[in-house]
């Protein structure tokens, strides 16, 4: 198998970043998006690299998570959209789980006058979204993912089982044909197994780039929930 010069250094600037972006290789070798998109096909076909939500990895890395601000960067209008309708059933009072997804971080700047309210997160983000509001914000603490800027793991964990809440906004990044709900994070999955168990209501937010993907760790079906919006 011999790969052109093109091909070989895409695949160089992939390498040791272990996840890169259409726009980004385009830049680095000063080519159109639409030529890389054609080599990264040759590539996938030969089994080099992986298609993922938004970019390409080396095969060897295809069950890593995609960084935030390339996710977040994604589909923003429908985030945006799915994020307005999902606000809308948060109330006053209520206790809130927002999940690390950046979809649901979106969230947080229409309930910021909801009165009495409180979030309970993972989300580093969602904690400076709402520093500077009256809205009560609680982190799970836990091991500090950087690239996803998020907070995973057991004591993340132990502290989410001790809470009770009314609402459970989440994501994930795939929903597979068969309606299962999937993601790369296997510590992120087992983070929201105990949100769902937390929560009286979980809603999972669905943008239409999600729809047909299935990705390694299953966190549950769609029937196991209690609202979609897409």
């Amino acid at each position: 198998m011999e790969l052109t010069l093109r091909q070989e250094e895409i695949v160089s600037f992939i390498a040791p970043r272990h996840f890169a972006s259409v726009a980004e290789i385009s830049e680095h070798i000063y080519t159109s998006g639409a030529t890389v998109r054609r080599e990264l096909s040759a590539l996938e076909r030969m089994g080099i690299v992986k298609s993922v939500y938004g970019g390409v990895v080396l095969c060897e890395y295809s069950n890593e998570s995609v960084p935030i601000y390339l996710r977040d960067n994604e589909n923003s209008a429908e985030k945006e959209r799915i994020a307005r309708e999902a606000s809308t059933l948060v109330h006053d009072g209520a206790t809130v789980i927002l999940d690390s997804s950046s979809t649901v971080r979106r969230i947080c700047k229409h309930i910021k006058t909801r009165k009495s309210l409180t979030v309970i997160t993972n989300n580093l983000r969602v904690c400076g979204e709402l520093k500077d509001c009256d809205v009560r914000v609680i982190c799970t603490g836990g091991t500090l993912v950087p690239k996803r800027e998020c907070f995973v793991g057991h004591f993340a964990e132990e502290f989410m089982r001790r809470v009770n809440a009314d609402l459970l906004f989440f994501s994930a990044q795939g929903l597979s044909e068969n309606g299962d709900i999937t993601d790369s994070s296997e510590e992120e999955i087992a983070l929201r197994r105990v949100m769902l168990e937390r929560s009286k209501t979980s809603v999972f937010l669905c943008d239409p780039s999600k729809v047909g993907k299935d990705y390694p760790f299953t966190l549950c079906s769609v029937g196991e929930i209690d609202k979609i919006i897409n």
